[in-house]
């Protein structure tokens, strides 16, 4: 959801426009709504299993459907905000990089006041200091992954994009990651494929590139 929120919030910053009567403004509003629908019918419908794996899956059993129905609504509202706030990055990203078109600085800034939220938030949930004691290599491993190239590498790599391309341009791959995803724990982790993630992320991804043709279209006839 986050390219379409992207697009949404960049309408009335003047970043995106929409002209309903042409086929690209038609295009950017059908691939809206595909897009909300593909994301609907992934969260609500299930479907049957498309694998059999012969072991349990590595995740922790479930909880009581109270304690869960509870934790699936805090996450997804905590879902719904992230997402918002992460629209809101590309939309803040494309005039940063007007003003200051430097990335790695740029990026190293961005994540140090992160470092500082993070914190306060987890001293804020959690008083047990030694959560902050790093025990094993896969700790580190893990940490040194998610600095470089969770947050440096990647951060970089979408600022550019930004500055070259626009928001709405390099929002609309972040879809991809959940296709990684799916393609790296089916098989390594055994994590469970159902048909409805598959078939709601199929109608996302075409709502993305409907959204995606409407906007090129757009910036032609702009140039024309």
């Amino acid at each position: 959801m986050v390219p379409v929120m992207t697009f949404i919030v960049a309408l009335p910053f003047g970043l995106e426009s929409v002209n309903i009567k042409s086929n690209s403004g038609k295009a950017k509003i059908v691939g809206t709504f595909v897009c909300i629908g593909g994301a609907l019918l992934l969260t609500l419908y299930k479907g049957k299993p498309l694998f059999n794996f012969s072991h349990q899956s590595l995740a922790p059993a479930a909880s009581p459907i109270t304690r869960s129905t509870e934790k699936r609504t805090i996450g997804v509202i905590a879902l719904v905000v992230g997402t918002i706030f992460m629209a809101s990055w590309y939309i803040l990203q494309s005039n940063i990089v007007k003003r200051y078109p430097c990335q790695y600085s740029s990026t190293a800034i961005t994540t140090f006041f992160g470092a500082i939220q993070s914190a306060i938030i987890c001293l804020s949930t959690s008083r047990n200091l030694s959560i902050w004691v790093v025990k094993d290599k896969i700790q580190i491993l893990t940490a040194l992954y998610c600095g470089m190239i969770g947050s440096g590498l990647c951060y970089v790599g979408m600022a550019w994009c930004v500055k070259e391309r626009g928001p709405v341009f390099t929002a609309a791959f972040s879809p991809l990651v959940q296709i990684m995803s799916a393609l790296i724990e089916t098989p390594f982790l055994h994590e469970q494929l159902h048909l409805g993630s598959v078939i709601g992320s199929i109608i996302v991804i075409i709502g993305l590139y409907i959204l995606l043709w409407g906007k090129k279209k757009g910036d032609e006839d702009s140039r024309d």
